[in-house]
């Protein structure tokens, strides 16, 4: 597993319950809901077959956590902490888990600030 970037309140308990716990549900479950987050991180990891995979979890402030390797949740995601860094202000807390159709009617999960 290789950290690609993360909170900096992070501690290694909740790294570890974030990338191996078995309490971590899918971020769709989440879908429609808007997610005040506590830490995240966002690492790669290999899949069954071998295949490195890079996902996102999250941690919110009732203790849920939940993970993703949805490329575009995870690079609105970042984009957001990019956009937030690059301007010098505190990133946002709170994150809405949307969705919307592709071209050919395949549903994806987006995320926005919420």
């Amino acid at each position: 597993m290789e950290i690609i970037k993360k909170t900096a309140n992070i501690n290694a308990a909740d790294l570890f319950a974030m990338t191996k716990g078995p309490e971590v549900r899918k971020m769709q479950d989440a879908k429609g809901e808007t997610l005040e987050l506590l830490a995240y991180v966002i690492y790669k990891d290999d899949k069954n077959d071998g295949e490195p995979v890079t996902v996102l979890a999250v941690k919110t402030i009732d203790g849920a956590m939940y993970a993703t390797n949805s490329k575009t949740f995870i690079r609105n995601f970042s984009d957001i902490l990019a956009m937030y860094e690059e301007c010098g202000e505190e990133l946002p807390t709170r994150y809405k888990v949307g969705s919307a159709r592709s071209n050919a009617g395949r549903e994806y999960l987006t995320c926005t600030v919420g």
